[in-house]
């Protein structure tokens, strides 16, 4: 009997609720694909580095998807909390009808049971459907042979996403169970009557801290964006005040505005009284004032879904564009001289390796120099007092590097650099990190004293570099003509060159001959292979997180808005009823339910926008420091992205809201 009840409330509740259904089995599917990726990539063909990468993957997926656990449980249970004040006075129907609180939880603990049982069946069914294609996105990413490739069920993200939801269900049933314990007969029954109680704001008080919100707000967005360069300078620690400041400053701002909303517009004529707005407006002002908190934790979730899934797309597209750029060359060998020892000669281990010399092409070695009189500051001309104020922390006494033009113009035919025709009083500058720095330099006209001799510049600061890697790197070195230099103060020797074979095999024997190369000291030695491969890693990584989070932020936050708004429909059944009787027909009843969901789902996405336009700026910077030059390029497809997502939850949330108020 209380099983088929059961079923029979499920059926009746999952045509209002069908957001909450919904939503468990986004969450499931979710969960299970990115916890399966370690399965789906075992039937992909992978180098031994990028069977690495996805191990590391794997384990911090296993670590995020704690924490996702947890905001999927917070959002069970607060959709759970609705669903039973919304049958309250349907519970307090049975305990009138003789139904003891006990049997009223085994019915509530076998709806739950039911709801977990589909919810796990359908959400499992659809994410392992989807994880195949997310096999091709990966095998898309790491360039994998897909040949070998077949269909695949990860039984560890099964178990795992059985034991996680197992326990959020259990949570959910001993909570739903608290609440009907603690009910009584006469507060069940009179549920429907009672409202949630909206207290008055002083609006003096209000104003005083929307002043302070927005102080506290521009303030954060200073230190993230104008004031980025000093916050560098002190503790990570630091970073707690713009966070901090920007949190509470968001808390404050919507608890001001609920408490100015409606006195704001109520002044408005033309707009207050015009069609149904006075209700609506009434509607959004109660339903911000009884969510102060939850609005401003969706409003910081979904800025942080805008800047993680911005940031994951941008490093992405970086690494996928960088490596033609940044790693013209195929390999790279690099040692330093050292006066203790005997110097190793790179030309030679070529020329002895037969495999690599009879598979290799566009072989050069190039010399760099240091004189002990030019450090970075001295390079820096009279620009360097500027420049210490600015960053303090900067090494100024770390030496520069310095090349010839033969030894450049070598290089540079290689590595596809503008060449130089130097004067003997003339020196260049090659950087690609951070150039700006050299470029004021050269404008200014700067005479640099090298060995003894007062240089001027050649043209503008050369878009290049000495090592291969996926970022800019090369925060600068000179290039002067060879009768200045001095053969003593040599610093280092840097071998490039090219494959002459597109071979896989020889290629695969050649690098590990040049990786397996282990002198008395040591070397550093770069691959475009190697240098490809941790690029790409670090971008799946980056991008997996980051679309994992931002995914379960977004739906979250979406889920939470439109279970309010569905609440809220049911509670003013009433209301609505009222307005028919007044002569409001259907047509202005659903364009002012539409009016209002449109301002219930703007509201935490007006403000969430705004952060996100200073955290862009923010994570900009950060992916500045790490040579991720440029501006973020994942922005226009995450806020796409983030409109499909919210869009289909607002029509959903107005179609169910429509459906409820109907007669």
């Amino acid at each position: 009997m209380l099983c088929k009840l059961s079923i029979s409330n499920i059926k009746k509740s999952f045509k209002d609720y069908a957001i909450y259904f919904t939503t468990l089995i986004l969450g499931i599917c979710i969960f299970y694909i990115f916890n399966s990726i370690d399965s789906q990539t075992a039937m992909l063909t992978l180098t031994g580095r990028k069977e690495d990468i996805i191990k590391i993957l794997t384990q911090l997926l296993s670590y995020v998807s704690v924490f996702v656990s947890c905001i999927l449980g917070f959002l069970i249970i607060y959709a759970s909390r609705f669903l039973i004040k919304k049958r309250n006075k349907e519970f307090g129907i049975y305990m009138t009808l003789g139904m003891s609180k006990r049997r009223i939880s085994v019915i509530l603990l076998l709806e739950t049971f039911f709801i977990g049982l589909i919810s796990l069946a359908i959400g499992l069914l659809v994410g392992i459907a989807l994880s195949q294609i997310t096999s091709i996105f990966i095998a898309n990413m790491f360039e994998a042979d897909m040949t070998k490739y077949t269909f695949n069920l990860s039984k560890s993200a099964t178990i795992k996403t059985i034991i996680y939801f197992g326990i959020i269900y259990f949570i959910v049933m001993v909570f739903n169970t608290i609440i009907i314990n603690k009910n009584k007969l006469i507060n069940l029954l009179q549920a429907s009557k009672k409202q949630e109680k909206i207290k008055l704001k002083n609006p003096v008080v209000c104003i005083i801290l929307f002043i302070i919100s927005v102080l506290m707000l521009g303030t954060s967005y200073y230190m993230v964006t104008q004031g980025v360069e000093s916050l560098f300078k002190y503790d990570v620690k630091i970073l707690l005040v713009p966070i901090s400041l920007g949190g509470v400053g968001t808390v404050l701002f919507f608890y001001s505005v609920a408490g100015m909303l409606l006195k704001v517009l109520a002044r408005c004529h033309k707009i207050y009284y015009k069609n149904l707005n006075a209700f609506v407006f009434k509607q959004l002002s109660s339903k911000i004032n009884t969510m102060v908190i939850s609005i401003s934790i969706i409003c910081l979730m979904l800025f942080m879904t805008l800047c993680l899934l911005s940031s994951a797309l941008t490093i992405k597209n970086h690494f996928n564009k960088s490596i033609n750029k940044y790693v013209p060359a195929d390999f790279e060998l690099s040692a330093f001289y050292n006066d203790d020892k005997e110097d190793i000669n790179l030309q030679d281990f070529v020329e002895n390796e037969s495999i690599i010399k009879n598979n290799t092409k566009d072989i050069t070695v190039v010399h760099t120099y240091y004189d002990d009189n030019f450090d970075y500051g001295a390079s820096l001309g009279d620009y360097q007092d500027e420049i210490r104020k600015r960053n303090a922390y900067v090494r100024f006494n770390s030496s520069v590097e310095i090349m010839s033009e033969t030894d450049y113009n070598n290089l540079a035919k290689i590595m596809n650099f503008e060449t130089v025709n130097l004067e003997k009083d003339e020196y260049a500058i090659v950087s690609n990190y951070d150039a700006e720095i050299y470029k004021e330099v050269v404008r200014r006209n700067s005479i640099m004293n090298i060995f003894g001799n007062n240089l001027k510049p050649y043209g503008n600061v050369i878009d290049g570099f000495l090592m291969i890697s996926a970022n800019p790197s090369n925060t600068g070195f000179f290039v002067i003509d060879d009768s200045v230099l001095k053969g003593e103060n040599k610093d280092r020797q840097v071998l490039v060159g090219n494959y002459s074979t597109e071979d896989e095999a020889t290629i695969e024997s050649i690098e590990k001959k040049i990786n397996d190369y282990k002198p008395e000291f040591g070397i550093m030695r770069n691959t475009k292979n190697d240098i490809k491969e941790a690029a790409v890693g670090l971008s799946v990584i980056a991008t997996f997180i980051g679309l994992y989070l931002g995914i379960i932020f977004l739906i979250s936050s979406s889920a939470i808005l439109a279970l309010k708004q569905l609440s809220d429909c049911i509670d003013d059944k009433n209301k609505y009823r009222v307005l028919r009787q007044i002569g409001a027909d259907e047509k202005e009843i659903n364009k002012a339910v539409f009016k209002q969901t449109l301002m219930f789902f703007m509201m935490p996405l007006s403000l969430a926008v705004v952060h996100t336009i200073f955290g862009l700026k923010f994570c900009a910077s950060i992916l500045r420091s790490l040579g991720i030059a440029g501006a973020l390029d994942g922005h226009i497809a995450t806020f796409l992205f983030l409109i499909a997502i919210y869009g289909i939850y607002f029509v959903v949330t107005y179609l169910c809201s429509r459906n409820i108020i109907k007669e």
